[in-house]
């Protein structure tokens, strides 16, 4: 049986270059904090050459510059590494489901499957033991009052910043009694959606709270508009996924392609 105080955490966080392994987005970066109980023992914090161009709305986010990704090593080079930092570790993820999808297709570009058996989803418990407005990481952080640890690169910040979480979490749930087990899931390959696409929580919150959305898009010549639109459905199409919405400030029906939204906000409506 794991305990809190002496199980060894890895803290796993990646970043990559768009919303879907199926379209030939990858992995271009991934930060991972390991801890025995709450001590952290060590970090690793490595940038991949994905060999796939960066989608804007990536970019955006991650600032990550493809002339130093292009230098970096492939994945099927740090593989070992990889695995040695994770062994006989629990695997603490946000959004489980999104960043490992991506991890299951690195493997099977070389020919293999992936098997985690101790995994916990902050995303998953949080939602399963908190009545909150979003679930998203940095909401999490703000409602458990966590450092985001924003000086560090985007991965190990997030990585940091789910394990501030899930340890303010655990805190707060002590007084229900459950061994760490009970948290504890397991991960096997393959990965490919059965219900539907998995997308950051941010923007599935968003495009799921029914209410109008206040976004900026990036289209294919790289102009950038700023317009209101009510989703509709999200569906995958010949080249990407997309995002059909009546659009408010056209009043019409666009579609419009994930990876090209820069920034998205719910809007909020006065009492």
């Amino acid at each position: 049986m794991f305990t809190l105080s002496n199980a060894r955490f890895a803290f796993l966080d990646i970043e990559t270059t768009g919303l879907s392994p199926w379209f030939g987005d990858r992995i271009c970066q991934i930060a991972v904090i390991l801890t025995e109980g709450k001590r952290i023992k060590s970090t690793v914090d490595l940038l991949l050459n994905p060999e796939h161009e960066i989608s804007p709305a990536a970019a955006h986010i991650n600032g990550l510059d493809e002339s130093r990704l292009a230098k970096a090593p492939r994945f099927e080079e740090i593989t070992s590494q990889l695995e040695a930092v994770l062994k006989d570790t629990i695997i603490v993820c946000h959004n489980a489901q999104f960043d490992l999808q991506f991890l299951d297709n690195e493997y099977r570009k070389l020919n293999r499957t992936v098997e985690y058996p101790n995994l916990i989803d902050t995303m998953v418990m949080a939602r399963e033991y908190f009545e909150l407005p979003s679930y998203s990481l940095h909401y999490l952080a703000d409602a458990f009052n966590v450092s985001k640890n924003l000086q560090s690169s985007r991965a190990q910040a997030d990585a940091l910043t789910a394990k501030n979480i899930f340890f303010a979490m655990m805190d707060t749930l002590k007084p229900n009694g459950k061994p760490l087990d009970d948290y504890i899931g397991i991960y096997n390959s393959p990965a490919w959606p059965q219900e539907g696409v998995y997308l950051p929580t941010e923007l599935s919150e968003a495009i799921n709270s029914g209410k109008r959305l206040f976004i900026k898009y990036m289209d294919k010549d790289g102009e950038l508009s700023e317009r209101w639109i009510s989703p509709k459905e999200v569906i995958g199409l010949s080249d990407y996924i997309y995002l059909q919405a009546h659009c408010h400030t056209r009043n019409a029906e666009r579609t419009f392609r994930l990876d090209r939204i820069i920034e998205v906000a719910v809007e909020v409506k006065e009492m």
